[in-house]
């Protein structure tokens, strides 16, 4: 086991908190290769439209992987690309990337329903031999591609739970030769647990969004909630509700009517805020001194949420699923390659609402800190 420790204060005493890495242990074939009647391999990258910034960092992840590989020829300027998924994909998918892999002229992005299209043209296309292997991002895309039953393998990145969702049947055993996806050990309990160490809280108002249980891993903040002993007042949504233009008023609406007597801290799960209307939940916090806390979402802290501890290295998945990859094309099953994987967690502060909230930001906390937003 490989240990990562940091300090983890915002109240005047430091605490040294000590989280346990899985050391990846497998082999990898890391050699570029050419399909046998040499030509090179077509990936097809799939997501949930519209592409979010864990998107973005993950597909940057995998084509840094494979540059560093050199299944990408290191004449294409990674580094200087353009720092948005579809601008990014752009030069993956107009450059001559050495004659190893290419990727499709498009992403494959699909709704929540209503996919008939394309899973026609993949259907088509792999049948054809047009397409090699897919990488998806998300819970949605591997979930729809398990539904297909394509002749090529596909790689699934970002799925919170693809047991739970059906992609895999275990970490250890996915059930199928041709399908991977990457596992995160209950991150968003160990995110849970990792701000309660932080503030000490015993009673928090939680926003989360019905419905996507299985993306936002509302059930694991109930579960750490509970062995901790937390009260937590959850202010519920569907779905429907999130879609709607009026969703911030409604949120804003609901946090009006709770009773702060004795809240430590406010968490917004996934899918609960996001970057236009965190300026505004925070604020009622910081009115109210109460640290606002975002479950996923380096940008939703960037423009107001005081506080990101998160669990997830979307680049980290991504050049991850690249050494998978890498397996793939030399033949190997896709299923047979390790799913685990355990991030680093990082920690993100925003400066602007912690003066705001009168946050504690003592030395120690803030060396900690691996971004700060002022």
């Amino acid at each position: 086991m490989v240990f990562f420790a940091f300090s983890l204060t915002g109240c005047g005493e430091g605490k040294e908190v000590t989280i346990d890495l899985v050391k990846q242990e497998h082999d990898f074939d890391l050699t570029p290769c050419k399909k046998d009647n040499g030509e090179e391999f077509t990936i097809a990258f799939m997501d949930l439209g519209p592409p979010i910034e864990s998107s973005y960092l993950c597909l940057k992840g995998l084509a840094d992987g494979l540059q560093n590989a050199g299944y990408i020829s290191e004449d294409i300027d990674l580094a200087g690309a353009p720092k948005e998924f579809y601008a990014y994909y752009t030069v993956l998918a107009e450059n001559d990337l050495g004659g190893y892999v290419r990727f499709c002229e498009e992403p494959y992005m699909i709704d929540e329903e209503g996919n008939e299209e394309i899973a026609e043209e993949l259907t088509q296309k792999c049948a054809d031999g047009e397409i090699d292997v897919i990488v998806a991002t998300g819970t949605a895309p591997g979930v729809f591609l398990k539904g297909l039953d394509l002749p090529v393998p596909f790689l699934v990145c970002l799925a919170t739970d693809p047991v739970d969702a059906g992609i895999i049947d275990s970490a250890d055993d996915t059930g199928d030769p041709d399908i991977w996806a990457l596992c995160e050990a209950v991150p968003y309990k160990r995110q849970f647990e990792g701000y309660h160490r932080m503030l000490g809280f015993d009673k928090i108002v939680m926003v989360t969004v019905n419905g996507m249980d299985t993306i936002t891993g509302n059930p694991l903040y109930r579960e750490a909630a509970k062995e901790l002993g937390v009260e937590v007042i959850e202010l519920n949504f569907e779905e429907e509700e999130a879609a709607r233009d009026d969703y911030s008023q409604m949120v804003i609406d609901r946090l009006r009517e709770v009773d702060y007597s004795g809240v430590d801290a406010a968490l917004f799960a996934f899918g609960a805020v996001e970057d236009n209307n965190a300026p505004a939940f925070s604020g009622m916090m910081e009115r109210r001194g109460i640290p606002s806390l975002v479950g996923d979402g380096d940008s939703i802290c960037e423009h107001g949420v005081m506080m990101c501890l998160s669990c997830f290295d979307y680049e980290g998945y991504g050049n991850y699923a690249s050494m998978v990859l890498s397996n793939v094309l030399h033949g190997q099953n896709a299923g047979d390659q390790p799913c685990k994987y355990t991030s680093s967690p990082y920690i993100l502060l925003n400066m602007r609402a912690a003066k705001k909230t009168k946050y504690d930001c003592s030395f120690d906390f803030l060396q900690s800190v691996d971004r700060i937003y002022r």
